[in-house]
């Protein structure tokens, strides 16, 4: 069994705390005593592994000065044996000192100052997650406000008595390049005819071709469309009565204009 004194000497050997001298004495005294060589490998494996797993992390302050103020004093507490080559070779292998209620102070210490080390990280990786999503949700929420401040919302009017009931209201997402126009109380086209929605940009000299919109029996469409040419600004939009399959170009009169 390891006496707490060549406890506390592998502890710091660990740590490489030891002198010079006092080093070549110990790792002199680790060929004579495979028990304690055995403890002493385990610690610098130990040692190496925190030193290499954990991020640098400095303690709260007042954990730290409380750690070290109980360090303090059980050294004071302590009689501790000078780390000199002379006193570790005084020490039988076989002598087993008693071991004080507190317990080995260095070893005590390593412990609680890597239970204090993970402790904060892991308080301050926590606090990140959380920071972390609450910005997400930030952004998201802002996004999704962004893009709501960019869809043009378009009510267009009747231009014909025939269609004075008619409804028609388009959403479009300048960003997507896309929207999608419902209609509401429009008859039927007359057989070979269908209603072609236009999106009015001022870049272009004429209405762009934003497809044909079928209505059913009810009167009612809810059509996805995507113009075929690229939108900068979607100023105005129109629906016209035009040849079945829908035209490149608006010949026929227009039954439902929105007002800019």
């Amino acid at each position: 069994m390891i006496d707490e004194h060549r406890q506390d000497l592998a502890a710091e050997y660990a740590l490489d705390a030891l002198d010079p001298e006092s080093t070549r004495a110990f790792e002199a005294l680790l060929t004579t005593d495979p028990e304690l060589k055995a403890l002493a490998d385990d610690l610098r494996e130990t040692a190496a592994t925190l030193a290499h797993d954990a991020p640098a992390q400095l303690p709260p302050p007042e954990l730290r000065e409380r750690v070290l103020s109980r360090i303090r004093a059980e050294a004071q507490a302590t009689t501790s044996t000078p780390v000199t080559p002379s006193s570790i070779e005084q020490t039988p292998p076989s002598t087993v000192a008693p071991r004080s209620s507190s317990g080995s102070i260095i070893p005590w210490a390593i412990a609680a100052c890597f239970a204090i080390s993970t402790g904060a990280l892991w308080m301050e990786r926590n606090a990140l997650q959380k920071d972390r999503g609450a910005l997400i949700e930030e952004l998201h929420a802002s996004k999704e406000r962004d893009n709501l401040a960019k869809v043009k919302i378009a009510a267009l009017s009747s231009q014909m008595d025939a269609y004075a009931k008619a409804s028609a209201v388009i959403v479009w997402d300048p960003e997507k390049q896309r929207g999608v126009v419902k209609l509401a109380n429009v008859p039927k086209p007359e057989a070979g005819k269908d209603y072609q929605l236009w999106v009015i940009d001022p870049k272009y000299p004429k209405p762009v071709n934003g497809g044909v919109v079928p209505v059913d029996a009810d009167g009612i469409a809810r059509v996805s469309f995507q113009p075929d040419k690229p939108i900068s600004k979607a100023d105005n939009f129109a629906i016209s009565v035009e040849q079945a399959g829908g035209v490149p170009e608006g010949k026929g009169p227009i039954i439902l204009l929105g007002s800019k």
